[in-house]
């Protein structure tokens, strides 16, 4: 494993060598910045208003990742 650059044996641990290797070819070369939040804000955004019930902001803002202002006013136009 000393054979490898740093970031490739944390890639070759997390997610086996085959899958690093397609990671390598695909994107070798370029610089990867990866955003914070896995899903898209409208999608959160959706799932918040479908999920409120009007006393849940605190909780479904530690489940999302965002803030509780946040939760209310995504829910405060609900449509």
């Amino acid at each position: 494993m000393d054979m490898y650059n740093s970031i490739y044996r944390e890639f070759i641990e997390l997610i086996g060598f085959e899958s690093t290797l397609k990671i390598y070819s695909q994107y070798n070369g370029q610089q990867l910045s990866l955003p914070k939040r896995l899903y898209k804000s409208t999608y959160i955004e959706k799932k918040v208003k479908e999920e409120y019930n009007g006393s849940n902001a605190k909780e479904l803002a530690r489940k999302y990742g965002y803030t509780e202002r946040w939760i209310i006013n995504k829910v405060k136009y609900k449509k």
